[in-house]
């Protein structure tokens, strides 16, 4: 798990594990863990001018 304090939008590259596309730090070349992935989805969202859906 990628442990780096601060993953920018423009940091992040998808990697196919297995069956699975994981996001991954371009820098440290490890998979996001669930907390930086939360925000990556959310950074990615408000990038793309999409309203986020609250649950």
């Amino acid at each position: 798990m990628c442990e780096c304090s601060k993953v920018h939008l423009f940091e992040v590259e998808f990697k196919l594990e297995g069956m699975t596309v994981v996001p991954t730090h371009k820098n440290c070349g490890f998979a996001l863990d669930e907390k930086q992935a939360d925000k990556f989805q959310k950074e990615l969202v408000k990038s793309w001018g999409f309203e986020e859906e609250e649950d």
